[in-house]
């Protein structure tokens, strides 16, 4: 019977061990993927600003134009999926 508690004892500690490896695994790919999404960000900053879209107001702006102007829209659309035709 202690033999049994024992080896219980032993799966339970295992089971901990790997949770926590589980979870560690976790937590370095989110990091990973907030780290790549950072990157991102600021290489799109980067490109905005070096065409004058260079404040938040400058940036509202753009958003505004591009949510309310369908040719502009349909532009950036083309963009997106890979139909670079103006």
């Amino acid at each position: 019977m202690d033999d049994n508690k024992e080896k219980i004892s032993k799966l339970d500690k295992k089971i901990k061990q790997l949770q926590a490896q589980k979870n560690s695994l976790i937590a370095r790919e989110k990091e990973k993927e907030r780290k790549a999404r950072t990157r991102r960000l600021i290489e799109i900053g980067a490109i905005f600003d070096s065409i004058g879209i260079d404040t938040l107001e400058k940036a509202n702006l753009f958003k505004c134009k591009f949510d309310n102007d369908e040719t502009f829209k349909n532009m950036f659309t083309n963009i997106k999926y890979g139909n670079h035709r103006y």
